[in-house]
């Protein structure tokens, strides 16, 4: 085979292979390009390695080929509004307007200092000028943030932005996080726009999708490929191991199991078990060793009851642990979690 794998297993990363979220991806930027957009806000919620960053990224990617947007991605660990205003700052179209409008933002450490213009010396009125020069120009902002965490500079972020939205300027935000992350963020009251922001939970990958990907590449049979992809269940990140290690061992699926099973423990499952609260864990266990499991059995084999488990239950389907396999069943949704699960157990 050529040497270049077209698998990826780096989070983030787009692979060569790999298969198109068109839905979501139309939602998205068919609400951004409208000229009244719906909402200005979009979260992407899954479990890790569902696909999100990539979707982010094909997103981003697409907005900074168009000469009426500029794309700013900012790192939720640092000062999200310096990094913002530096961000606009730095974009090669944008800076001469702000330097023509007098702009000082030396305060900041961001460009020069403007003798005729004092410092401003609030990083938020900042922004709202640098944003009203942008848009008065004719350009759309895109704001990204990855793997978003609730902390006091997300905090400031959003109640900056929620501002902006409300004196009608076009400026857009995409985030990405885990369920009990976006969770946490949006029930703090200084973060409430964020509740009506249009979540979108990323699915399992389409099996035709991942069936012609799979035959695309290894040129193997229709049953082979639908093999393979009924294998990862859906998972994006299963999606490329699997093929990574096939296409790199030049094995078959069954030769690449063992492969399979210390990659995703190592890189993703170890990370999910580690999220969930002692109750989940508890219930998972129970799947893992039972397989598929009816409520009831569930409720009477953890001693909880009903209001309970439906509070358990729901936090897992939206963590994507679990699935919601027709009235009252429960199973597990990731490939091999199972057996992660019992090892994990035994020691």
């Amino acid at each position: 085979m050529a040497q270049n794998n077209p698998f990826c297993l780096s989070f983030g990363k787009e692979p060569d292979r790999y298969v198109d979220r068109t839905e979501a991806y139309l939602q998205i930027t068919e609400t951004f390009n409208s000229i009244s957009p719906s909402n200005n806000c979009y979260l992407i919620m899954g479990v890790r390695g569902i696909g999100k960053t990539v979707l982010l990224s094909t997103i981003s990617n697409e907005y900074r080929r168009k000469d009426d947007w500029v794309v700013v991605s900012l790192n939720p660990g640092r000062n999200l509004l310096e990094m913002l205003a530096s961000g606009l700052y730095e974009d090669a179209r944008l800076q001469k307007h702000f330097i023509e409008a007098s702009l000082n933002l030396t305060r900041f450490g961001i460009g020069v200092e403007i003798k005729k213009a004092p410092p401003i010396s609030d990083i938020q009125i900042a922004i709202e000028k640098m944003v009203r020069i942008v848009n008065g120009k004719g350009i759309r902002i895109l704001i990204t943030i990855d793997d978003v965490t609730k902390n006091n500079d997300v905090i400031s972020f959003a109640s900056a932005f929620q501002d902006l939205i409300s004196k009608n300027l076009s400026v857009f935000l995409l985030m990405t996080g885990i369920y009990e992350n976006i969770y946490n963020l949006q029930r703090d009251k200084r973060c409430t726009f964020l509740l009506r922001a249009e979540r979108i939970i990323l699915k399992p990958l389409s099996l035709i999708g991942m069936k012609n990907q799979y035959q695309q590449t290894f040129q193997c049979s229709d049953e082979e490929a639908i093999q393979m992809a009924s294998f990862t269940k859906g998972y994006s990140y299963a999606f490329q191991v699997l093929g990574y290690i096939m296409w790199d061992k030049e094995c078959s699926l069954n030769e690449a199991i063992p492969s399979f099973d210390e990659r995703m423990s190592n890189y993703c499952y170890e990370k999910i078990w580690e999220d969930l609260s002692k109750k989940e864990r508890e219930i998972i266990s129970l799947l893992a060793r039972n397989g598929e499991m009816k409520a009831s059995d569930i409720i009477s084999r953890t001693g909880s009851n009903a209001k309970t488990y439906s509070v358990q239950r729901d936090r897992l389907i939206k963590k994507g642990v679990v699935d919601s396999a027709g009235f009252g069943m429960l199973n597990l949704s990731l490939p091999r979690f199972d057996e992660f699960v019992k090892i994990n157990e035994a020691y």
